[in-house]
């Protein structure tokens, strides 16, 4: 069946988001903020400074939809609005001290629990799971 294979992904990535996210039963996925402004602050991580449209672009949402996130977020101290120095139409967003200390902790107990299972690969596997997935980002983000 010619759709057979990419149901066989679905049914791996939903197993892979499953075992690797953090989920709540309050539909938290870290501490206290949701998965998709979990993303938008990993987002903001690598970006020094990134507008609202910036930042609903690369989230997949509207202008609109990256401005309620970051609603969210700001009312949590995780994130501030800045008003651009050259276009004061143009609000960037970074994060504050307290989002950089709350996504560190997460991205390091994601790390610490991931590190226990890529122990149990041998070198090679690891280089081509690694290989692999970064292949897959780039064919699924492109």
């Amino acid at each position: 069946m010619e759709g057979q294979r990419a149901r066989d992904l679905v049914d791996l990535l939903d197993e892979i988001l499953w075992r690797f996210g953090s989920q709540s039963s309050e539909g938290y996925c870290c501490e206290d903020i949701s998965y998709v402004e979990y993303r938008a602050l990993r987002v903001l991580a690598k970006t020094e400074s990134c507008t609202m449209q910036n930042l609903g672009q690369q989230l997949g949402f509207t202008k609109s939809g990256a401005t309620r996130i970051v609603d969210r977020l700001e009312r949590a101290g995780y994130v501030r609005r800045e008003r651009n120095e050259d276009d004061h139409r143009v609000c960037c967003v970074t994060l504050t001290e307290a989002g950089q200390a709350m996504l560190n902790r997460v991205v390091g107990e994601y790390a610490r629990r991931t590190e226990a299972s890529l122990d149990r690969l041998d070198e090679d596997m690891r280089d081509i799971l690694m290989a692999s997935l970064r292949s897959f980002v780039r064919t699924f983000r492109d």
